[in-house]
C-alpha cells in the first residue's frame, strides 16, 4: 500500500474513531435514533478504511456492505459477527434516518453503540495484525 493510501486508510479510521465517540454522546443525551445512525456511520467509515486497503473502492453504502463481507468476512480476514452487525445496523440506521417515528430506544441504541465500538476495535485489530501502523 503506498504512503498515500496509508494516509486515507488512517484519515477513515480516525473518523470512524470520532463517530464512536458521537454515536456515545448521542447516546448519553437520550437521542437515540441519532445514535444508531452514527453508530452506523463509524462501522461504514471502519469498512471502508478496510477495503481501501485492499484497493476496493465503493461509491454506495450497500457496496461497501456487499464487499466488506466479500473481501473480509468471506475470507476469514475477520469474524463473521463483524458483518451480521454491519448489515443489522444498516438496515436500523435506514429506519432511524427515514422513519416519522423511528423504532429506536435505549436497548437498540445501546446495542449499536456496543456493536460499532467492536466493529472499530476488530477492524484496528485487523489492521494491527497486517503490521499496519495506525
Amino acid at each position: 500500500m503506498d504512503e498515500e493510501t496509508q494516509k486515507e486508510v488512517r484519515d477513515w479510521l480516525k473518523r470512524a474513531d470520532e463517530y464512536v465517540r458521537a454515536a456515545e454522546h448521542e447516546f448519553n443525551g437520550e437521542f437515540y435514533a441519532r445514535s444508531v445512525s452514527t453508530s452506523y456511520y463509524a462501522m461504514f467509515y471502519a469498512a471502508t478504511a478496510a477495503l481501501l486497503s485492499a484497493g476496493i473502492e465503493r461509491s454506495k453504502h450497500s457496496g461497501v456492505v456487499s464487499a466488506f463481507g466479500q473481501h473480509f468476512v468471506k475470507t476469514g480476514k475477520v469474524s463473521s459477527d463483524l458483518g451480521r452487525i454491519l448489515n443489522q445496523t444498516m438496515e436500523d440506521r435506514e429506519e432511524s434516518d427515514y422513519s416519522a417515528i423511528p423504532l429506536a430506544d435505549h436497548a437498540l441504541a445501546q446495542q449499536h453503540r456496543d456493536d460499532a465500538q467492536c466493529f472499530v476495535a476488530a477492524v484496528k485489530d485487523y489492521f494491527i495484525g497486517q503490521g499496519f501502523e495506525l
